[in-house]
């Protein structure tokens, strides 16, 4: 039998669909960003509703399912070579499973209250009263996994080309940065525990508002990253 009988082979084809699958989402997660929130801004009304109602619904469908293979395969390659790899690769996975809960905790759900509200709009009805808060949120997801992708994506680069040597303290402190601008995109779903409501207020877009802003925050947290990496 060849090669791809062994178990080099199978994480091969694992690490083919992790490319497939993630190529998948984390295009669309670009598309989302950078392409339709800056059509929206300019698209008179009817224009943007069609859209909303036919194009984003399948959209949507190839972006969270991507997500779900993305991180299948991903746990598949972990589960293939059984640990041992750089620290690198963790960062990025770290980032990666961030950004798929935020796909299915606030993204989806709140994209869905998007849908039906142009929809009862469309057939003459009044907007949903939770139509602001669900786009609020469902934005602040998406431009914290727009800058979350780009450590991602260089981390998971590096972890085969630029390792860095496993360190317990340098990763504490590299998944405490992750967790503060996690916490910011979390906070409009937490807001009502118990357990977070004496933290400080968060959900604040700031710069990443802006595609520039997100692009350079993405930029920031890579550089901050590598160097807790690089030197703790």
């Amino acid at each position: 039998m060849g090669i791809i009988t062994t178990s080099a082979g199978l994480e091969m084809l694992l690490r083919w669909g992790h490319f497939l699958s993630g190529v998948a989402w984390v295009g669309l997660l670009y598309y989302f960003n950078f392409v339709q929130t800056e059509y929206f801004k300019d698209a008179d009304a009817a224009a943007k509703s069609d859209v909303i109602r036919k194009l984003v619904p399948r959209a949507l469908a190839w972006f969270r399912w991507g997500s779900v293979a993305t991180l299948a395969t991903g746990l598949g390659i972990f589960a293939v070579r059984g640990g041992g790899m750089s620290i690198d690769i963790y960062i990025g996975a770290l980032l990666g499973i961030f950004m798929f809960g935020n796909v299915w905790r606030l993204i989806w759900p709140n994209q869905q209250i998007v849908i039906a509200s142009a929809e009862q709009v469309a057939n003459g009805g009044e907007a949903l009263p939770e139509l602001a808060e669900a786009l609020a949120k469902a934005g602040l997801a998406s431009r914290t996994n727009a800058l979350f992708s780009i450590p991602m994506l260089f981390f998971m680069g590096a972890s085969a080309h630029y390792p860095h040597t496993f360190s317990l303290f340098a990763l504490i402190v590299a998944v405490a940065v992750i967790l503060v601008i996690e916490y910011n995109a979390l906070y409009p779903l937490l807001k009502n525990l118990d357990a977070v409501k004496k933290l400080p207020a968060g959900g604040i877009m700031g710069p990443i508002a802006s595609i520039k802003g997100v692009v350079h925050c993405g930029l920031g947290l890579t550089i901050v990253l590598f160097l807790i990496l690089e030197f703790l």
